[in-house]
C-alpha cells in the first residue's frame, strides 16, 4: 500500500512540474515576441530620430535658411539677375494614318 502511495504521489509530482514547465515555456515565448518587437519599433525610432535631427541641422544652416527664404519670397541680391523660365508647353502627339491593306494599295496601283 505504501508503495502504491509513493507511485501516486510521484505521477501527481511529476504532472504538477509538467503544467508549471508548459506555463513558464509559453511566459518565455511571450517574453521574447514582447523583446522583439520592443526592439524592433526602438530602431524605427532611432531611424525616426535620425531623419529629424538631420532635417533640424539643414533648417538652421544659415545658408540653407537664406536659400530657402530668397527661394520662397522671389528675393534676389544686388548684382544678381532673375531668370524666370517658362512652364515647357506639352509638345502635340503626332497622329500617324493608319496603312491601307495591301489589297487596297494594289487596287490603286491598278486602277490609277
Amino acid at each position: 500500500m505504501a508503495g502504491y502511495i509513493k507511485k501516486i504521489f510521484f505521477v501527481l509530482l511529476v504532472i504538477f512540474l509538467f503544467s508549471s514547465l508548459t506555463k513558464n515555456l509559453l511566459g518565455y515565448q511571450e517574453k521574447i515576441r514582447f523583446y522583439n518587437d520592443f526592439r524592433q519599433e526602438l530602431e524605427k525610432e532611432k531611424k525616426t530620430n535620425l531623419t529629424l535631427k538631420t532635417q533640424v541641422m539643414k533648417i538652421s544652416d544659415p545658408h540653407e535658411l537664406e536659400k530657402t527664404i530668397r527661394n520662397k519670397l522671389n528675393l534676389t541680391q544686388p548684382g544678381e539677375q532673375t531668370i524666370i523660365l517658362p512652364e515647357p508647353s506639352p509638345t502635340p502627339a503626332i497622329t500617324t494614318p493608319t496603312p491601307l491593306p495591301n489589297w487596297q494599295l494594289w487596287w490603286q496601283v491598278f486602277t490609277r
